[in-house]
């Protein structure tokens, strides 16, 4: 019988690596960056502003003393090409930033998807594994001629690679996946091969009742079979 990976139901799988897949981007650093360049630039042109106003500033009368420049000495159209650069070089490294975080952003949109598609690559081998398991145990209990098996996984392997259950295939219980390919193979699965495994013992569990003597157990959505009476209730 084939080994199959455990997988329970109660909690997401994650196969082994795409914990590294889902390492935080460097979105919201930009996204500060940006923030920053913004305020600077606003800055920027509040004293661009200042000194055109200074510079265009009606010019006093004959008698009256020129007001005292905010700036000191420095040259205006020097101290304007200044700030004027400045602001342009603030702008320059906005767009740079921006294209960035759009770039963060579709690195981090193929991450969750190459994730996802780890997840639906291993689950949907696993479930693969426990069906083969199915047909293997037919044939071990005479139930199925050897030369069946072989026919029975080549169509396992090609209803899988055509997508017949990609719209289950995801979030689907296990037990709800194998009744479904099962049925589709005509292969009548004996559920205890699958007791060791944690979602196995709660399905055999929830459908065996008091009858641990079972030889087949119903698959889900089929009524539970009633329980023994009480013999001290009758």
């Amino acid at each position: 019988m084939n080994a199959a990976a455990t997988i329970t139901d109660s909690a997401p799988y994650v196969p082994h690596g795409a914990a590294q897949m889902c390492a935080p981007t460097a979105e919201a650093l930009r996204a500060g960056q940006l923030a920053v360049l913004q305020e600077l630039s606003e800055i920027g042109m509040q004293i661009a502003r200042a000194v055109r106003d200074e510079v265009l500033a009606p010019a006093p009368a004959a008698d009256e003393p020129a007001p005292p420049s905010r700036f000191g000495r420095a040259d205006p159209a020097i101290m304007f090409s200044r700030i004027a650069k400045a602001v342009r070089q603030t702008l320059l490294l906005q767009t740079r930033v921006f294209e960035g975080v759009e770039k963060a952003k579709e690195v981090e949109t193929r991450r969750k998807r190459d994730v996802q598609q780890l997840i639906l690559d291993q689950r949907q081998e696993d479930v693969r594994g426990f069906v083969a398991d199915a047909i293997e145990n037919e044939v071990e209990r005479g139930d199925r001629p050897e030369k069946d098996a072989e026919r029975l996984l080549e169509e396992l392997d090609e209803r899988l690679e055509d997508g017949c259950y990609d719209d289950r295939l995801a979030d689907a219980p296990i037990p709800e996946l194998i009744t479904r390919i099962c049925c589709d193979l005509g292969v009548s699965p004996d559920w205890r091969i699958w007791g060791h495994l944690d979602w196995g013992a709660e399905f055999l569990r929830e459908y065996m009742g008091s009858d641990p003597g079972a030889e087949r157990y119903p698959p889900p959505g089929a009524a539970k079979p009633p329980k023994d009476p009480d013999p001290d209730t009758g």
